[in-house]
């Protein structure tokens, strides 16, 4: 397969992949917002997949990228941009389309990642004051792999002599 190709073959599917976490970080969002905790260690079990295909699918597009810059005599570490620059068309132009979708769904996981994480620590605030208005002194949470661990929830000393 010709590099150009074999590059926007890569890019195409990690669109496809970046698609797939947009809507499990939808997905995640939702499930926070309505507070039905139960479903948030599968959907960051699913989560962790895509992410894991998205860094083998990397691999292959950074392969691919440093073959098609060879072709053209770049740096091998050349940025998408660099390359666009030096392909024929009809390559720039899907190349460019490639670009700027990959640019906008970056910026999109960015914002949903940034709302899920704003309604996960106010969550954990809200657990934290219901469990310590009832009078316990520890409280299930979850930790990054999804499973559930004591949180400690206990009284603060301020030492105000400073």
């Amino acid at each position: 397969m010709e590099p150009a190709e074999d590059l926007s073959h890569q890019l195409w599917t990690m669109r496809e992949l970046l698609e797939q976490l947009v809507y499990k970080l939808e997905v995640q969002g939702l499930l926070l917002a309505s507070g039905r905790a139960r479903w948030i260690p599968y959907v960051t079990a699913e989560l962790e997949a895509i992410i894991e295909a998205i860094g083998e699918i990397e691999a292959l597009r950074a392969s691919a990228s440093g073959r098609l810059a060879r072709q053209h005599r770049q740096s091998p570490h050349a940025s998408l941009a660099e390359l666009i620059e030096h392909v024929e068309a009809p390559w720039a132009g899907l190349l460019a389309q490639h670009r700027l979708h990959l640019l906008s769904l970056q910026a999109e996981i960015e914002e949903i990642s940034r709302a899920n994480h704003e309604m996960a620590k106010r969550s954990l605030m809200r657990s934290r004051e219901i469990i310590a208005s009832l009078g316990e002194q520890t409280v299930d949470v979850y930790d990054p792999r999804g499973m559930t661990t004591p949180l400690a929830v206990g009284s603060l000393r301020l030492d105000r002599t400073v």
